[in-house]
């Protein structure tokens, strides 16, 4: 029978590492360790002066709204409702002046007949038709 301890000595102890063993490596992030972050991109001057030009073009936009809104916007509405009141109001006057030399026409009709007030007015407006002319004549050549 082979000796004992030659054969104590080949085989090493149960739980003491072989040498011929590797153990396998250990994963940092398995054993709970944090994972390293990225380092942030460190921003160059370029980029830096992109995004103030984009905040100067920003603050600028903001501002030219609220002048134009000021300054043109609200004008030009209250200009456009003056304008629309305006229009009506010349309107319903020329409504009027049409019904009342309706019914002037028809007072005189009663008067002077129909061929009389038709000459009456006729003959009024062409005078008043002479009279803004000369009106105007004068007041080129003066």
């Amino acid at each position: 029978m082979p000796d004992a301890s030659a054969a104590d000595a080949a085989t090493p102890p149960v739980g003491a590492p072989t040498p011929q063993s590797t153990a396998p490596a250990e994963d940092p992030s398995a054993a709970g360790a944090p994972e390293p972050q990225p380092e942030p991109k460190s921003e160059t001057l370029v980029e830096a002066i992109a995004d103030l030009l984009q905040m100067a073009v920003n603050y600028l936009r903001q501002e030219t709204a609220g002048v134009m809104r000021d300054k043109v916007v609200l004008p030009g509405q209250q200009l456009g409702r003056l304008i629309a009141f305006a229009l009506a109001a010349a309107f319903l006057l020329a409504l009027g002046l049409g019904f009342v030399a309706v019914a002037l026409l028809l007072v005189l009709a009663n008067y002077l007949t129909w061929p009389g007030a038709l000459g009456l007015i006729g003959g009024l407006l062409l005078v008043g038709a002479a009279a803004f002319t000369y009106l105007k004549v004068r007041s080129i050549q003066s």
